[in-house]
């Protein structure tokens, strides 16, 4: 009954608070300080697990009704309702986690009224949305049901065919809309998932393994609120969807074997097969259409992770339901339906994200807040889901046994351990003493300013500035993210010096053929130096520039920095303003030397330009506290007392003499 969920709820709420955690430090902090994404990998385990994935694993509400609305199958009748429940939850946790994934949450409303109709996105925005919104019309005949609004309840199951077919059309629209997202990366996915047939693929794959999630939760549901026996053959199929009932032995009494009524179940998985086995047969033709079959046997990570998708995506499910013994086993066909939607699911991971870990040349490895998010949400839904089969009419009528249960249930306080026992057992109360415990500890692991995502402060990768203004007048810089941060006017304070042509007082050295590089460009740690000088492109460039020839010309090369006579060392060879006095963008004299190569710490490249510069200004203008560190870091303006009108004391920030502040930043 009950109890054989309580675990696995006590395991959802904790999930599920550890993303809630994760979802307000994401709103909060923003992408940059949650996530590990980058602009090599922007997709990350929000978009393409939860959303992607997430609506494949959720298309049993438009299989299922296509099965019995459009072809009649009343036999599958039963499975109609956690059909459409899966669907309603599926597609609501994709949604949520889409609005997390999303830079500015707050638009979302943004494709309603400002329609791109020449962007996949676009459509599937419009499809995902129309599609929530006709499960939850499917749902409330269930909820009313219960409450007996009988009118309503009617008038709702006399529109079911016209919302079915509905909710149909745009599954299926979608769900090929987002194979044909990825048909715009030929040269970045890797060729094994690559394909001009990827939405044929999508919506075979969504179809199949739609169908086995419905499967797998009719069999978890059995397994969990074990069923009332049944009594004899012909009574267990009457039932349809309650039990099995074993042979006869020797004349004994017929043994009951609890768990879901398997004919029907096994017809269903069938189906599910056939269309995994069709989608396998198209997998098997493109393989040999586009020769990638020696790609598949080169034994790269790729090649094992491709075959490794297709045998529990429909290698192993088509095994399993056609062998008689494992179709008709609860635990057999809980497998299949297991090992599809995983092999779904990892899918939709390969094509969304690791196919692209050989363009990009970087392994994206989610952060722990994504993982909390990306999995607090399915909690959550799961959650939702045993609520509404507990209390709703979904699988069976036995809900109603279980609330007469709960009330007839009366607490036994005679000892201390009964005392302890009875706390336990109520659910407000198990889940309060999750959150105290698990909120707290959420918040430390995940804390930002307590974490950097790049390791070290001392050796942090730094992050380029954002803007915080669409025009990026104004950027903020906050180079490894842990809040000691600058919004600098870049517009304003570039006015003030002068124009264009005062941008060499701040970037005193470029990039060859770059007139603007970002200073995390080459500062690119906190405060170690870091070598800008790549040797092995300098010696190739130098090849083909001086046209050198033979089997090995770059070796030919060194002669162009290095004089031959002596030790090829950093120190001896030539400077690299030589070759590049007349391709990069540079103030005064830098350094004529070798250390152009090296580049100092970001803190002490920002602090060594900016400071200079406002102790120079401060002395020339008698501004007094311009060089002082709340010049620029709010968060190190010293907090003073100070006494209003009424002589109460009050905190406030202190900030340098003579400056005004405006909403671009700080100015004089």
């Amino acid at each position: 009954m009950i109890k054989n969920t309580r675990h696995i709820k006590d395991i959802l709420w904790a999930v599920a608070f550890f993303g809630l955690v994760a979802a307000v430090f994401r709103l909060w902090y923003g992408l940059g300080a949650t996530t590990n994404l980058s602009d090599a990998m922007p997709w990350g385990l929000w978009k393409v697990f939860n959303m992607v994935a997430g609506v494949a694993l959720s298309t049993s509400g438009f299989t299922v009704g296509l099965l019995v609305y459009v072809l009649r199958m009343e036999r599958f009748r039963p499975y109609m309702k956690p059909a459409i429940l899966v669907a309603f939850l599926g597609y609501g946790c994709s949604c949520t986690a889409l609005l997390f994934d999303i830079g500015l949450p707050q638009r979302f409303w943004h494709p309603i009224f400002m329609w791109n109709e020449h962007s996949f996105l676009f459509e599937v925005f419009w499809c995902v949305l129309l599609y929530f919104t006709v499960t939850a019309i499917e749902l409330l005949p269930t909820i009313f049901e219960r409450f007996r609004a009988e009118k309503i309840t009617r008038w709702l199951h006399r529109i079911a065919f016209g919302v079915v077919v509905t909710g149909i059309s745009l599954s299926s629209l979608h769900h090929s809309s987002l194979g044909s997202l990825f048909l715009v990366t030929p040269t970045r996915l890797h060729p094994l998932w690559y394909s001009s047939m990827l939405p044929v693929f999508f919506i075979l794959s969504a179809m199949g393994g739609g169908i086995m999630m419905v499967v797998l939760l009719r069999i978890l549901y059995a397994h969990w609120y074990d069923p009332e026996p049944v009594f004899g053959p012909e009574r267990a199929r009457i039932m349809g969807q309650t039990c099995v009932i074993a042979k006869p032995l020797n004349g004994l009494k017929p043994q009951i074997v609890r768990g879901p009524a398997m004919p029907s179940l096994s017809q269903l998985a069938a189906i599910a097969a056939s269309v995994m086995g069709l989608y396998f047969l198209f997998k098997i033709i493109d393989l040999t259409r586009l020769d990638l079959w020696p790609t598949l046997m080169a034994s790269t990570w790729e090649s094992w992770l491709f075959g490794l998708e297709l045998v529990m995506t429909a290698v192993l499910p088509i095994v399993l339901v056609v062998i008689p013994k494992t179709r008709r086993s609860p635990v057999g066909l809980g497998v299949a339906s297991f090992s599809a939607a995983a092999g779904l699911a990892l899918n939709r991971m390969d094509v969304g994200i690791f196919g692209y870990f050989h363009d990009a040349q970087t392994v994206y490895l989610p952060s722990f807040a994504e993982w909390a998010l990306g999995l607090g949400v399915v909690a959550a839904a799961g959650l939702v889901l045993l609520y509404v089969v507990e209390c709703y009419s979904i699988f069976d009528e036995r809900w109603k046994e279980r609330q007469t249960f709960r009330r007839l249930f009366q607490p036994d306080f005679d000892t201390l351990s009964r005392v302890w026992n009875t706390a336990l057992s109520d659910n407000l109360h198990r889940v309060s003493l999750i959150a105290i415990f698990l909120l707290p500890l959420a918040w430390v692991i995940m804390y930002p300013p307590f974490t950097s995502l790049s390791g070290h402060p001392a050796t942090a990768a730094i992050l380029p500035s954002s803007g915080i203004d669409p025009a990026r007048a104004t950027l903020r810089i906050d180079g490894n993210h842990r809040s000691v941060l600058t919004d600098f006017p870049h517009v304003e304070h570039q006015k003030r010096m002068g124009g264009d042509s005062s941008c060499i007082a701040c970037h005193h050295i470029s990039y060859p053929q770059d007139n603007s590089t970002p200073c995390s460009r080459c500062h690119r740690r906190m405060t170690e130096s870091t070598s800008i000088f790549d040797h092995t492109d300098h010696f190739t460039f130098a090849a083909e520039q001086e046209k050198l020839t033979g089997l090995h010309p770059e070796n030919e090369s060194c002669t162009v920095c290095h004089s031959p006579d002596q030790p090829k060392r950093a120190d001896n060879a030539k400077s690299c303003l030589t070759c590049h006095d007349k391709d990069i963008w540079k103030s005064g004299n830098p350094d004529d030397g070798h250390n152009l190569s090296l580049a100092a710490g970001f803190k002490y490249a920002m602090h060594g330009t900016c400071v200079t510069c406002h102790q120079r200004e401060a002395i020339e203008r008698n501004m007094a506290g311009l060089d002082e560190c709340g010049t620029c870091h709010p968060t190190r303006r010293p907090k003073i007392m100070v006494a209003d009108e009424n002589n109460s004391i009050a905190a406030a920030s202190h900030e340098p003499a003579n400056l005004h502040r405006t909403a671009a930043g700080t100015t004089w």
